[in-house]
């Protein structure tokens, strides 16, 4: 799953993800509330979750520490099958340190993402 608001971030992050095969089906959202509610939706059914989501800091109205907060929220079947990588353009070190401190966020890597990035991602 990708979650951005630019739709051309969410566009290239999405075919690196399928062109290195990392996923069979990549979910692309302009928004996190859709997503959260494409996650709420389909709770109840693993086969329908992303195992990696992700996820860009700056969004409006709901940024990607307001969706992480609210992802918590969902049970735990869904947020143990769910990873969270922060993709993000910040230079803001609060931002930076937040992502990496919370358990929720497997990973944080600065846009724009790399196929050796994502490689790494299946090697790990």
């Amino acid at each position: 799953m990708v979650i951005d608001d630019n739709e051309f971030d969410c566009y290239i992050t999405a075919r690196l993800v399928s062109n290195t095969n990392l996923a069979s089906e990549v979910l692309e959202f302009n928004s996190g509330e859709v997503a959260l509610q494409y996650l709420v939706e389909n709770q109840n059914d693993l086969t329908m979750l992303p195992e990696l989501i992700f996820l860009d800091i700056y969004m409006p109205l709901m940024d990607g520490f307001d969706f992480i907060n609210m992802f918590r929220l969902l049970p735990d079947e869904v947020t143990n099958h769910c990873e969270i990588c922060i993709v993000s353009t910040t230079v803001d070190d609060f931002h930076i340190h937040k992502a990496k401190i919370d358990e929720s966020i497997r990973l944080f890597t600065s846009k724009p993402i790399t196929v050796e990035f994502l490689e790494s991602l299946s090697t790990n």
